[in-house]
């Protein structure tokens, strides 16, 4: 079953890159239309397809299946159910990364500037303080400064909410840190969160190509969130990482 499985994916994964060939001898060609992200987005796909999907299922699959019984003087494996698992795992990882590679493709979603911020856990900011250690005096006067500038210990409302005792309790987050305050104020976690995602939702851009897209060629896409883009919902990233840990799992 591995055997005849990596037969079907190298066989897609050499039409891909066939086209990815064609693309570049003749730009411009009918199955991408002009569209860079789309070639972008196959050129990834060819690569996931021909290294996790035909090497491995053929090295830890296929040769696995066939030399370690030989070598113990089995019939087969030790665990053959879970044997299966691992092989039926590998079709349904490939279908999702089949689905960007040949269908239509899945677009990159990404937020533009975002209207809420959390100055709070900018790391930079603690640096500053590393100046101002050794005299005590400068260091009172930092403080000071501190407390009353926007990039302080506690947040401050940006927008204006109607909720008992919200001016007072306004986006503190050391009261985040006690779990009896949790229900109590409208700054637990999760209320925060549902803020952050309700005005950043306001600015979602769907794209098919863009110059702050970047790239995601190569393997870029495992480290998504390493750029300055802010990726949200379900795009090719997701379900590119998907089928690598569909991969992984099966070998």
């Amino acid at each position: 079953n591995y055997l005849y499985f990596s037969m079907v994916t190298g066989l897609s994964g050499a039409a891909l890159a066939t086209m990815i060939r064609l693309e570049l001898a003749h730009p411009g060609s009918p199955f991408f239309k002009g569209d860079s992200l789309r070639y972008l987005q196959v050129v990834t796909a060819h690569g996931l397809i021909m290294v996790f999907f035909v090497v491995v299922p053929i090295l830890f699959g296929g040769f696995a299946n066939f030399l370690i019984p030989y070598h113990v003087g089995s019939k087969d494996v030790a665990y053959p159910r879970l044997n299966s698992i691992g092989f039926w795992i590998q079709p349904c990882g490939y279908i999702l990364l089949a689905k960007i590679g040949f269908l239509r493709p899945q677009f990159w979603r990404y937020y533009d500037k975002t209207s809420f911020s959390f100055p709070f856990l900018e790391k930079m900011k603690y640096n500053q303080y590393k100046e101002y250690k050794n005299d005590y005096l400068f260091y009172l006067d930092f403080l000071k400064k501190e407390i009353t500038d926007d990039h302080s210990f506690f947040w401050k409302a940006r927008k204006v909410i109607k909720l008992p005792q919200y001016s007072v309790f306004s986006f503190v987050p050391l009261k985040l840190m006690m779990w009896k305050t949790m229900i109590n104020y409208p700054e637990s976690f999760w209320y925060a969160a549902s803020r952050v995602v309700q005005s950043r939702r306001k600015k979602v851009f769907v794209t098919k190509c863009s110059a702050r897209t970047l790239t995601t060629a190569g393997w870029t896409f495992i480290t998504p969130f390493s750029s300055n883009i802010k990726y949200t919902g379900v795009g090719s990233q997701d379900i590119l990482i998907l089928s690598v840990v569909f991969a992984g799992i099966s070998t």
